[in-house]
């Protein structure tokens, strides 16, 4: 980042947040079609000619508050979508960080496989993993986003695993309350 956009990120971070200066860049919804689609194609254009001159720090850094705000968005509306677990999160971490799977496994003291496993979904991430994930992005992760992201996967499937349920059903020798028909 230069000088001069250091100096100015710092006058605004003074007065407002991280989200809040990302927010101000989102289009106004009050915009025609075709003046929303002039105002995209520019400020396409801007982010371009900005992405150009930064450092590679300063896009990696940009890029991890993007999936940082991309998390927060997800863990706090009331929705799934298989599209966006922490696999597809990951995956994007990598992609941003210029790491390989094999260098990030690495990064954080697991084995290759095990990440392999975790970045096609076939095994989830616990605290460990969460907080050695903070670490590696400079704690502008927290592992709690991380966590959540876990936690919304488990979510889902309670609501909506009716096999399971009924399998461990069959466990329960005594029900201690049922409701009255």
């Amino acid at each position: 980042m230069s000088e001069k956009n250091s100096e100015w990120y710092k006058k605004l971070r003074e007065k407002y947040s991280d989200a809040e200066i990302a927010e101000s860049y989102v289009l106004p919804s009050e915009l025609t079609k075709e003046e929303k689609e002039q105002a995209s194609k520019e400020l396409w254009e801007f982010r371009k000619k900005r992405l150009l001159g930064m450092s590679e720090e300063a896009k990696i850094y940009s890029g991890l508050l993007r999936i940082k705000y991309q998390i927060e968005d997800y863990v706090n509306s009331h929705e799934y979508d298989e599209g966006r677990e922490l696999s597809k999160y990951l995956i994007e971490y990598l992609q941003v960080t210029n790491k390989k799977q094999k260098e990030l496994a690495s990064d954080i003291g697991i084995h290759p496989t095990r990440l392999s496993r975790i970045l096609n979904g076939r095994e989830r991430i616990g605290k460990s993993i969460a907080y050695r994930l903070e670490k590696h992005s400079g704690n502008l992760i927290p592992a709690i986003l991380w966590w959540k992201l876990v936690q919304k996967e488990i979510e889902y499937e309670i609501n909506t695993d009716e096999e399971e349920r009924a399998k461990e059903e069959l466990n329960v020798k005594n029900v201690v309350y049922q409701k009255a028909s």
